[in-house]
């Protein structure tokens, strides 16, 4: 990576965004937006602006929908802890992928291309800072090392002094009589977060102009007996099958008389998980047979039953929909049942 490579107007910009992630931290708003929304929105606003010049693949827009979705799902249905938590791991997987199909068409979603992400971030989140040397001679080198020195110092001071104010009910005193008297108008947590912001974002912006053209390595595939396969195959649908006749039975002439009693909750929440598993299993075998193998090009015998096998998916997931159907029917809509409904759609 060359200095030349860097647009001082774009450091500007990725310090202007780093100042809004702390003056929204700043606000007294909901932890989730302040501390996993807005850092996200920044990141994604950020770099459509730095790489808005670019050549630009227009089928990877698509992926701001689910971007999009999950970043504003709070605001529409409220979602719970557990989703929150869940999000903030699986938007950086969503940004990345993002940003990689949006900038070039070499970037495919097969082969190793998590490893890309490990590239993008926190690699070289120090080492890049280097790069912000105006003029390259020894007097800024050691400017440049000072800097990085006294950002660590703060990072590594911060949370020693974090932990022996907390050990210390006298100290703990001590430091807020020196901060009030010296540093009145200093927010230090503040400062250390716009300097972190500033750190990983202006890293991943070179990182990205270093791996934009990075080819995404072919997956290494096995080579399967169709002796095997088939009769696994043959079997898994077998099953289905036998399921499928057990479901429509239940729901018209129930010949089993079994069970003697239902109640919508109980036929709402009876194996949905279980069935939510299934479906995962089943898409677990076809991406395997899609992606690991050539099986599904050689056989069509194979793909039949991959086809067949999908359509049995499709009938597990509106089976499940319809058990939850006759229960918001009958009891109306919570945040949790709108999540079961949504999660289903996702997952058709």
């Amino acid at each position: 990576m060359k200095l030349s490579d860097i647009n001082r107007r774009n450091i500007i910009f990725i310090a202007g965004m780093a100042l809004i992630i702390v003056i929204f931290h700043s606000m007294s708003i909901d932890w989730y937006v302040k501390d996993v929304v807005v850092p996200y929105m920044v990141f994604l606003v950020c770099y459509i602006f730095i790489f808005r010049d670019n050549k630009i693949n227009k089928r990877g827009i698509f992926f701001l929908i689910p971007i999009i979705l999950v970043l504003f799902s709070d605001f529409v249905v409220n979602i719970d802890v557990s989703n929150k938590l869940i999000n903030i791991f699986i938007m950086p997987i969503l940004l990345f992928i993002f940003f990689f199909s949006w900038l070039g068409k070499k970037f495919r979603l097969s082969g190793n291309f998590m490893a890309l992400l490990f590239k993008i971030f926190p690699s070289g989140i120090f080492n890049n800072l280097k790069l912000l040397k105006i003029h390259n001679n020894t007097k800024s080198k050691n400017i440049i090392h000072i800097i990085i020195g006294g950002y660590l110092g703060i990072v590594i001071g911060y949370i020693l002094l974090s932990l022996l104010v907390s050990a210390d009910a006298y100290f703990d005193a001590f430091i807020n009589l020196i901060f009030r008297h010296i540093f009145v108008n200093l927010d230090i947590s503040n400062l250390l977060l716009f300097v972190i912001s500033f750190i990983v974002l202006f890293s991943i912006y070179v990182n990205m102009l270093e791996n934009i053209n990075s080819e995404v390595k072919d997956i290494k595939k096995y080579k399967l007996m169709f002796d095997i396969v088939i009769p696994i195959l043959a079997i898994i649908n077998f099953v289905y099958v036998l399921f499928v006749i057990s479901e429509i039975s239940k729901l018209t002439t129930n010949f089993l008389k079994l069970p003697i009693e239902y109640t919508y909750a109980g036929y709402a929440r009876e194996g949905f998980f279980q069935l939510l598993f299934v479906t995962l299993i089943n898409y677990g075998i076809i991406i395997f047979l899609m992606c690991k193998s050539n099986l599904i090009n050689e056989s069509n015998l194979i793909k039949r039953l991959c086809v067949l096998l999908i359509m049995f998916s499709i009938v597990l997931i509106f089976n499940s929909y319809y058990r939850m159907y006759l229960y918001i029917s009958n009891f109306g809509f919570t945040v949790l049942r709108l999540q079961v409904i949504l999660f289903l759609f996702m997952e058709f």
